[in-house]
C-alpha cells in the first residue's frame, strides 16, 4: 500500500514541477507559513508512507512522542518551528508528507461553476503575484492539465478507501495511519535502538 501511494505522490510531484515552470510560483526560501497552520485536516491514508518508514526505521516511539505534543499545540507534528534557525525546512520528514501539504498552495479545486480555482497562500499572493496570476490563468485557460486535489484524493482513494473518506485533524490521520500499519511490521522490533536524534 505505502508503494502505491508514493507513486501517486511521485506523479504529482512532477505534475507540480511542471506546473511551477509554466507559471514561476514556488514558495519563499525556509518558508514554513502554512505549516504554522493549527487544526490542518487530512486523510490517514495521505500518512501511510510516513507510517511505514517509521516502522522501518525504527523511529516509531520517537515520533509518537512529537504527536503527543502535538496533540496540545494543535500544529502537526512534523512541524519544527525553528528549524530555520539552522537554514533548513520546517517538516521533520519532508519527504513523506501528505497530500495535503504538497498540494497546498499550488493545487486547484473546482468551483460551484466547475471552474478551476487556485487554492494558495498570502505569502505566495504577496511575494509572487505575477506568478499567482500565471497560475491561475492556467486553471482557466487548460484545466485538464493542472493538478487538481480532486484527481490526486480519487486516486488515494482508489488504493485504500476506508483511508481516504475522512478528513480529520492532521494529527489524528498520522496517529490512524500509524495504528493501521501496526500490524504488518515485526513486533520483535527493539524500540530501544531507536536513534535520538531528529534525521
Amino acid at each position: 500500500m505505502a508503494s502505491a501511494i508514493e507513486e501517486v505522490f511521485r506523479e504529482l510531484d512532477e505534475h507540480l514541477n511542471q506546473t511551477t515552470l509554466k507559471t514561476g510560483m514556488k514558495c519563499a526560501h525556509l518558508c514554513n507559513a502554512c505549516c504554522r497552520t493549527k487544526n490542518i485536516e487530512a486523510s490517514p491514508v495521505e500518512f501511510i508512507p510516513l507510517a511505514a518508514a517509521l516502522y522501518e526505521t525504527r523511529r516509531i516511539d520517537e515520533f509518537l512522542s512529537l504527536l503527543d505534543l502535538s496533540d496540545e499545540t494543535g500544529h502537526c507534528p512534523l512541524f519544527l518551528p525553528d528549524a530555520w534557525k539552522e537554514g533548513k525546512g520546517g517538516c521533520w520528514d519532508y519527504k513523506k508528507r501528505g497530500l495535503v501539504c504538497r498540494l497546498f498552495g499550488f493545487g486547484y479545486r473546482l468551483d460551484r461553476e466547475g471552474i478551476a480555482e487556485l487554492v494558495t497562500c498570502k505569502v505566495l499572493k504577496d511575494s509572487t503575484p505575477d506568478a499567482v496570476g500565471k497560475a491561475r490563468k492556467l486553471g482557466y485557460d487548460t484545466p485538464d492539465i493542472i493538478p487538481l486535489f480532486r484527481n490526486y484524493s480519487m486516486q488515494l482513494y482508489s488504493i485504500a478507501p476506508d483511508l481516504a473518506i475522512q478528513q480529520l485533524p492532521i494529527n489524528a490521520a498520522i496517529r490512524i495511519a500509524i495504528e493501521k500499519l501496526y500490524f504488518h511490521f515485526p513486533q520483535e522490533i527493539n524500540q530501544s535502538d531507536i536513534p535520538e536524534e531528529r534525521s
